[in-house]
């Protein structure tokens, strides 16, 4: 087995995936911890899953994936646009809430949003891809996928982290509000095969 390979692919694969992005963007609302331990968590969980049940997952329909992702990144997009609005006055006020986030709660968001993100992605289609190609080691492939998963999303926080401490927040906000407008658009012409996007 090619465990180079495998954790390679994986690996670079991830990196400029919209997880990333996703991982990026709540660096600025939540603790670092918080925000790799989340993901780290939804990354394993979604290493499991395409182990698991690989061959299933491979039939779930594409358009209704799609369809909830496009809405949901739409979503976050527009949230992020009027949360870069606040002015530093209502920043303060909601020290308290940004406070109570850095809790089991945030964990559980964080999870929720990578987990999402994560679900019949590139990287989960490679594991699965993997997965049944040398199904008598299925605990190596797994253990590099998820090796490769959690070394490119902690790049991904230290990275994040070097740029929410140099860049105006409410700056990198409206950048972020973009790019996942720009990506859900991209991914719904996708969909009808007019673009091809490998997110």
């Amino acid at each position: 087995m090619p465990g180079f390979l495998i954790f390679g692919t994986i690996f670079l694969a991830e990196i400029p995936d919209k997880t990333s992005l996703m991982t990026i963007t709540l660096m600025g609302r939540l603790p670092v911890r918080l925000v790799w331990g989340g993901a780290a968590l939804a990354l394993i969980a979604q290493t499991v899953l395409a182990l698991t049940a690989g061959r299933l997952l491979a039939f779930v329909p594409k358009l209704p994936l799609t369809i909830i992702e496009v809405l949901l990144l739409l979503g976050f997009a527009v949230w992020l646009w009027r949360e870069s609005n606040e002015s530093p006055a209502a920043e303060q006020k909601d020290a308290e809430r940004i406070a109570a986030r850095a809790s089991f709660r945030g964990l559980l968001s964080v999870f929720a949003v990578i987990f999402g993100a994560e679900f019949l992605d590139l990287t989960q289609l490679a594991t699965m891809a993997y997965a049944s190609r040398y199904p008598a080691q299925i605990v190596a492939v797994g253990a590099l996928a998820a090796g490769a998963l959690l070394c490119a999303n902690a790049i991904v926080v230290l990275t994040g982290a070097a740029l929410w401490t140099r860049v105006s927040g409410p700056w990198l906000q409206r950048v972020s509000a973009i790019l996942f407008a720009l990506v859900a658009v991209l991914m719904a012409l996708s969909q009808w095969g007019l673009v091809s996007l490998p997110i």
